[in-house]
């Protein structure tokens, strides 16, 4: 429990939550990686909302998530294919953009 002015402070002070706002030491240690692989354990079991996010996280490599637009669009295609609303979301967001036909043209001359 922390009182409303202190969780004021700590706000303001940019410490953050990854921090003891007593002491300052760090309670959050893990790599970016590590943090991504219990998601991407769920995206293979099949859990739809872990698939999409995994996709996202992919085609722009983040949260511990190397670039791999190919692999990340084959995620959203799979939670996609289970009619979950945000792979849906993404996939028309990615077609609109133009960045799936990237892809497809970069297939085509590989």
């Amino acid at each position: 429990f922390v009182c409303k002015s202190c969780a004021g402070d700590i706000r303001e002070s940019g410490v953050g939550l990854d921090k003891c706002p007593l002491c300052r030491e760090v309670t959050d240690v893990k790599t970016a990686a590590e943090n991504a692989a219990p998601l991407m354990r769920l995206a293979k079991r099949d859990v739809i909302w872990a698939q999409s996010n995994v996709g996202r996280c992919m085609i722009r490599g983040i949260r511990g998530f190397e670039k791999q637009a190919q692999t990340g669009l084959e995620w959203i295609n799979k939670a996609a294919a289970q009619n979950y609303p945000s792979a849906l979301h993404s996939l028309s967001t990615l077609y609109s953009g133009g960045i799936v036909s990237e892809l497809e043209k970069s297939q085509e001359k590989a």
